[in-house]
């Protein structure tokens, strides 16, 4: 039986009022619920969705793919209480069990498109940076108490300003190859990048298809969030696609921008490189932040090449980098193996029922 303070709340079209106000410890300014109902809408027709609060210490939403397979959790915020926490969870568990799934993960937003992931120990010297998972550091002890364990992991990877030398000793070879190399590159900015739109969402679909937890979203929820205002703020000097000459097919996107998080931007007021740039104070940070390989062209050095592009002009506006949010089992993290690195980490968490 529920508590008599708590309340779940089938999704039947609209947002319940006040749902998004309820335990936000994490700091995360309250999202923006014109874009979330258009969200929720879409995501109904994939899922069935639960709102559970007790509307003072804990919020969170239980997503059950139509298809049947394993729930999710996501849109989670909680106190430390942690019986307020249990009491949520146990009753979003009930409803798997009676469905059938077979675990449930999270927190994950409806996909990997969104916000998912926990950040697991204290926060890293650089704070956050655009995007990066942020939570209190009790989040992962409430799931692990509630006998969730660490399902995928991730890492971040700082490159101090003394180790970047050693890294363009190490990669000499890379750079010295690149013009040799059958591909276009093709630098993306907010002026080319409506030029590749409808490429770059195929391409992003074939590369990040055969991640755990990833599932396609539609082109409308894509361009909501990678358009040319997101454009606007990657860093033209190192984000770069390539394109195959032999096909003409594009092989491999890498989407780097500054860290403007120093700057403190409004949620409101995106990023632009051209602006905001000049406003950053030494030592600027590049964070390197969705690299990827088409799957028809993997084994090709194609990972190293992105890498080295990057680094051509790497010096003249940076002075350090961090490599973002990699799977802790993927080929990315193979380009820093071995350097000096202060790293974070994250995980994605499972509990099988």
């Amino acid at each position: 039986m529920l508590p008599d303070t708590l309340a779940v709340i089938p999704y039947a079209g609209t947002l319940p009022t006040g749902f998004f106000e309820v335990a936000l410890p994490s700091g995360v300014p309250k999202p923006d619920e014109l874009m979330l109902a258009a969200l929720f809408a879409e995501e109904a027709e994939r899922y069935d969705i639960l709102f559970i609060t007790d509307y003072a210490q804990v919020r969170l939403v239980g997503l059950f793919p139509k298809e049947g397979g394993e729930a999710r959790f996501g849109f989670w915020e909680s106190t430390p209480a942690a019986t307020a926490a249990g009491q949520a969870f146990a009753a979003l568990e009930a409803e798997a069990r009676r469905r059938g799934c077979p675990a449930l993960t999270g927190p994950l937003d409806f996909n990997t498109f969104q916000r998912y992931r926990l950040r697991v120990g204290a926060a890293p010297s650089w704070g956050h940076f655009d995007r990066e998972p942020t939570n209190p550091v009790y989040y992962p002890e409430l799931l692990k108490g509630m006998g969730f364990r660490a399902h995928l992991t991730f890492e971040s990877r700082l490159i101090r300003p003394e180790t970047v030398p050693t890294v363009y000793a190490d990669k000499q070879p890379l750079l010295d190859a690149l013009a040799a190399l059958p591909f276009d590159f093709l630098p993306l900015n907010a002026d080319t990048w409506p030029q590749h739109e409808a490429e770059l969402f195929e391409l992003v679909q074939a590369v990040f298809g055969a991640n755990p937890a990833y599932r396609p979203v539609s082109e409308a929820q894509f361009r909501g969030l990678y358009n040319r205002t997101y454009a606007a703020g990657l860093c033209p000097y190192t984000s770069v696609l390539l394109r195959d000459h032999a096909s003409g097919q594009l092989a491999a996107l890498s989407l780097c921008q500054p860290n403007y998080a120093p700057l403190g931007l409004a949620a409101n007021q995106p990023p632009t490189f051209q602006r905001d740039y000049p406003r950053l104070q030494a030592p600027t940070t590049l964070l390197a932040k969705t690299v990827g390989v088409h799957p028809s062209f993997r084994n090709r050095g194609l990972m190293n090449a992105l890498g080295a592009y990057g680094m051509v002009h790497f010096r003249e506006w940076y002075q350090q980098v961090i490599f973002c949010l990699m799977r802790t089992d993927n080929f990315s993290l193979h380009f820093t193996d071995g350097l000096p690195a202060e790293t974070a980490h994250y995980a994605l968490y499972r509990k099988e029922l």
